[in-house]
């Protein structure tokens, strides 16, 4: 009876246990473990930065006080203001100012009640086309952005499709450690057979010898089996940020099988993977700074020319104004034609960066795809082998039992099970990493769930 209720406990806690799937790689990639935060940390540091140029348009408080006493002059000064600069290079201010006596370093005079100020400061050409460099900078800096994000995009491709591939190996190893202990659980059935036979006479005690030599080999290459799972585990258990004990309470390891799955053909898997892919993405926004870019340039063939209006108002002497002109015009535009073909250069080798890399893309497709199709018949055949070794190993146990066999011979039909059975798991895990590497390659990895 207790026998009986510590086996239902015992087939409670293994039900208890959740099948290690892909999805619970997901579950563990969040903004505490280091490497998922690793993997998106730069798009946050590029939103401080982007914060930082928008900072160009801040309203700035300036404030001023001056008190001379010299010996032959006296004199003092106040003056405070507000500045505000806009996205198209017009910049605006006000404020008050009052002076008193000699002033050292301007020949301003006011009343006794100081006087308001106002001015407003336009680039023609700038306010003409909407653009400025405060407003390129920004722009730019929010282009960066997007382009962090999708790098933070490209970096859990990666990481997911590299934890996803130790997830594999994972399973392989667990069932290498099955087929070395099935093997070993062989050669102890056959001890048993052989110690009967030599009570009885019928086979020679220096079976005994040889059958002890085998296990004890088996042994060797199942510690050695169980010492390689450990390893992987360990390595895929960084990735999650558990440790061995709350793994191994939570999870049990799923058996290794044969992927089918079915596949778009090339051209519309390319379809998907130009649409996903973070990289192409990036390039293509690396395209629209350098437009950002050439727009501002093409500002430098036209002369620089501000206008500034001022006006003022004293409580007393009332109001007055001022108009300031600025013309500036490069004779050789040498700045200008330079740049502007840095930019078309730059911009043309982005677009052959593009294009060679959906060529690549395309390629690394195609290949997946083949190396999809032959696995599959390797697959077909390492099964069709595994079916005639087992039929030898069968007709050698046959004839050890007959007592017209050798654990030589034996030996060697077992381990050539062993091979093939590990070989087929190999060719498995194989075409699992090609199906992750179809997702990968398509940018479809990261949303899974």
């Amino acid at each position: 009876m207790k026998l009986l209720i510590c086996f239902i406990l015992g087939l409670g806690v293994v039900q208890a246990k959740e099948v290690l799937l892909p999805k619970h790689i997901y579950q563990y990639l969040n903004k505490d473990n280091p490497f998922y935060y690793q993997a998106i940390g730069e798009q946050y540091v590029a939103k401080g930065r982007e914060l930082f140029y928008e900072g160009s348009l801040d309203t700035q408080l300036n404030a001023l006080y001056d008190d001379k006493n010299y010996p032959t002059t006296t004199g003092t000064y106040e003056e405070v203001g507000l500045f505000k600069p806009l996205d198209n290079g017009i910049e605006l201010s006000m404020g008050y100012r009052r002076a008193k006596g000699t002033q050292e370093y301007n020949n301003i005079k006011t009343g006794e009640d100081g006087e308001f100020l106002s001015s407003i400061k336009i680039p023609l050409f700038s306010v003409l086309y909407d653009i400025s460099k405060n407003k390129v900078d920004i722009q730019t800096a929010q282009i960066s952005t997007i382009q962090a994000e999708h790098k933070s995009d490209l970096n859990l491709l990666k990481l997911y499709f590299n934890i996803s591939k130790i997830y594999y190996q994972l399973l392989l190893q667990k069932q290498l450690v099955r087929t070395q202990k099935e093997l070993l659980g062989k050669a102890k059935k056959t001890r048993e057979f052989i110690e009967k036979q030599i009570e009885t006479g019928k086979l020679p005690a220096v079976m005994q010898i040889e059958i002890e030599q085998i296990i004890m080999r088996r042994e060797q290459q199942n510690l050695y089996e169980k010492n390689n799972y450990e390893i992987v585990k360990n390595i895929f258990l960084q990735y999650l940020g558990i440790d061995t004990d709350t793994f191994s309470k939570r999870f049990r390891v799923p058996l290794l099988t044969m992927k089918n799955k079915s596949l778009p053909k090339v051209q519309e898997s390319l379809r998907i993977a130009i649409e996903n892919r973070p990289d192409l993405k990036i390039i293509d926004f690396e395209i629209e700074k350098l437009a950002l870019k050439k727009s501002y340039n093409d500002l430098a063939q036209y002369p620089k020319f501000d206008m500034k209006f001022s006006g003022l108002y004293d409580p007393i002497n009332q109001e007055g104004y001022k108009v300031s002109l600025n013309f500036n015009l490069p004779i050789e535009r040498r700045k200008y034609s330079g740049m502007d073909e840095v930019l078309q250069k730059q911009n043309l080798m982005k677009q052959s960066e593009k294009l060679k890399a959906v060529r690549e893309l395309e390629t690394s497709i195609m290949n997946v795809y083949q190396k999809i199709k032959t696995k599959k018949e390797a697959i077909g055949f390492s099964k069709r082998e595994l079916t005639l070794v087992r039929k030898l190993e069968s007709v050698e146990m046959k004839r050890i039992h007959e007592g017209i066999g050798n654990l030589i011979f034996l030996n060697q039909r077992e381990i050539a099970v062993l091979k093939v059975q590990q070989k087929l798991l190999k060719d498995y895990y194989d075409l699992a990493t090609y199906f992750l590497e179809v997702e990968y390659l398509l940018g479809k990895l990261s949303s899974q769930t």
